[in-house]
């Protein structure tokens, strides 16, 4: 997987560990959502947009 798809595309699903964290706290544990957590999941989702380059590249 390293070699197609790349060491960034690779280290993209560690950022997705908090956000599953928060989600699954949520849903599981019945805890509530700030709007500080919900602006960090938009946040780290962007990023995750941005750093990939696909959306880019299809805009271009």
């Amino acid at each position: 997987m390293l070699a197609s798809a790349g060491a960034t595309n690779a280290s993209l699903v560690t950022f997705l560990n908090p956000v599953s964290a928060i989600l699954l706290g949520s849903l599981v544990l019945g805890e509530r959502l700030t709007p500080f957590e919900i602006a960090g999941m938009v946040l780290i989702a962007t990023g995750l947009i941005i750093i990939d380059g696909r959306l880019l590249a299809r805009i271009r």
